[in-house]
């Protein structure tokens, strides 16, 4: 089945919604399809441009002015004036040297829109038409007025216009300074000189743009942004790789019959162990005997392929309890090629037998299995090696995983009464929080106040608001039983982690 348009140029247009939607990944294979052939992409691009995607799962803004600038094409004017009216105060590199490229076909259209915005949200665009290299007394005079308004400004504006008749204006200006005002004075002494030095047949000199350093050469679909009919629909996908991605993205969330019936499917008799493996995961809280006795069957029968033995292991990691189930994980810990799998199905078990599994691999050279391995020591509340964790709040990749993991389990008295104290040491810990990464925290620290049977502090009832943890992050923080020995609250956050309220997470539908 093919569900995602071919990178042909002449389907510009069907690309970018379906890389809006998070069908396709935006990568060097999706640029090329835009900008290798203008003749055919260039209306699909601009009709793309000119609609309102307000509401669209991925926002391609950015990347659309990536690519105009690379083309440097007029007709993405219309475009860029459209996003300069939206960054009134502080417009991207890409929108201001993809206009200032356009040079005198632009000069007109921003005029208009400087008049439209005026003095105050204007000084994105007066820059811009300092840059293009077209004299005009309408722009000098734009630029003069922006002089008075803002004289730091203005005088940067007018050394790169770099027009003589503005140094008059400037000593004026100059003369008439406070003594004191030793950095205006030298801010617009270095206009005058820029002015002097500007050579107006030199023409522009833009630096080189690289369009695809930014970009990996493949990316797949944004499953964090798909819908579920087209994340229902990519079950169905040619490739093995998406079919997998595409059940594994189903796990602990809730779905119809449907998609109930795709995945028993797929877990029954997909060509491809590793799909077979993921369906079993999304599968995990289905609750039907004979179903549960065909996953148990793929999880212990040594014949199984190993990849479905392993998803089905994380799927019934509620029954570690059971002798057979325990006897499954160990084993596939026992495989290098199964243990991320294994420690996984181990710490969303939530048994605390499974804890001196951990320690030995938070510094494993297997990215998965240290990933793992850093979740169950958050998730299964292993405080003696809390300590362990704090070294990857330096590094970048890791910093997330082991804030979370942190919160979750470094020592502390847990009530709800000291739990912003907690919070305010692990600011503290880690060097300062960033918004993303202080919600991230505090999410782990109402879910683990919720692991103690206590009532959320930091995302209490709220119906409108909803809190999500960092973009960043490339995993899931999914524990795979209910946090509380009770019910759930409609607006707690949902202890399955994803960052959402319950209601809109796995207590939606």
């Amino acid at each position: 089945m093919t569900l995602l348009p071919t990178y042909d140029p002449s389907s510009s247009y069907e690309l970018l919604k379906a890389a809006s939607r998070g069908l396709l990944g935006v990568d060097r294979r999706l640029l090329h399809a835009l900008v290798d052939d203008p003749a055919q992409s260039l209306p699909g691009l601009v009709r793309f441009a000119a609609e309102d995607h307000e509401d669209d799962p991925v926002d391609l803004e950015f990347d659309l002015l990536a690519v105009f600038r690379y083309l440097k094409t007029p007709e993405a004017l219309p475009f860029y004036l459209k996003c300069l009216r939206e960054q009134v105060e502080d417009a991207v590199d890409d929108l201001i040297e993809g206009a200032i490229a356009l040079g005198a076909v632009a000069l007109e259209p921003l005029l208009n829109l400087y008049e439209e915005l005026g003095e105050e949200q204007g000084g994105e665009v007066a820059f811009i038409l300092s840059g293009l290299g077209a004299r005009d007394e309408r722009v000098l005079k734009v630029l003069l007025d922006r002089l008075e308004y803002d004289a730091t400004d203005g005088g940067l504006c007018l050394g790169l216009y770099g027009d003589p008749a503005a140094i008059p204006v400037i000593e004026k200006m100059i003369a008439e300074l406070p003594s004191d005002d030793r950095d205006l004075r030298r801010e617009l002494q270095n206009a005058i000189e820029e002015i002097r030095s500007h050579d107006p047949n030199a023409g522009a000199t833009a630096d080189a743009f690289d369009l695809f350093a930014g970009y990996p050469e493949t990316a797949g679909p944004d499953f964090d942004a798909l819908s579920g009919e087209d994340r229902l629909v990519l079950l169905a996908h040619e490739s093995p790789e998406l079919r997998a991605k595409a059940a594994r993205s189903f796990f602990q969330q809730e779905y119809g019959v449907d998609v109930r019936a795709r995945l028993l499917g797929m877990a029954r008799g997909d060509a491809d162990a590793n799909v077979r493996g993921h369906a079993w995961e999304a599968l995990s809280g289905i609750d039907d005997k004979d179903v549960r006795a065909e996953m148990l069957a793929a999880a212990t029968n040594p014949e199984t392929e190993l990849a479905e033995r392993a998803g089905a292991a994380v799927a019934l990691a509620d029954d570690a309890g059971k002798p057979e189930v325990r006897a499954a994980i160990v084993a596939l810990y026992g495989l290098p090629e199964a243990r991320a799998q294994a420690l996984e199905a181990m710490w969303r078990s939530f048994d605390r037998g499974f804890s001196s599994y951990f320690p030995a691999h938070i510094d494993d050279e297997n990215d998965d299995i240290r990933r793992q391995a850093i979740f169950g020591v958050g998730y299964l509340g292993i405080g003696s090696e809390a300590e362990r964790l704090r070294k990857y709040f330096d590094d970048h990749e890791w910093r997330a995983d082991a804030l979370y993991a942190w919160a979750l389990c470094t020592p502390a008295e847990i009530t709800r009464g000291r739990i912003r104290g907690l919070l305010r040491k692990i600011d503290k810990v880690a060097g300062g929080l960033s918004l993303d990464e202080s919600e991230l925290v505090q999410l782990a620290l109402d879910q683990r106040l919720l692991l103690h049977g206590l009532d959320p502090v930091f995302f209490p009832d709220d119906e409108d608001e909803e809190h999500v943890h960092d973009e960043n992050c490339e995993h899931d923080h999914t524990p795979a039983v209910e946090a509380t020995p009770g019910k759930v609250g409609r607006n707690d956050p949902c202890p399955c982690g994803s960052g959402k309220k319950y209601k809109k997470c796995c207590g939606a539908g």
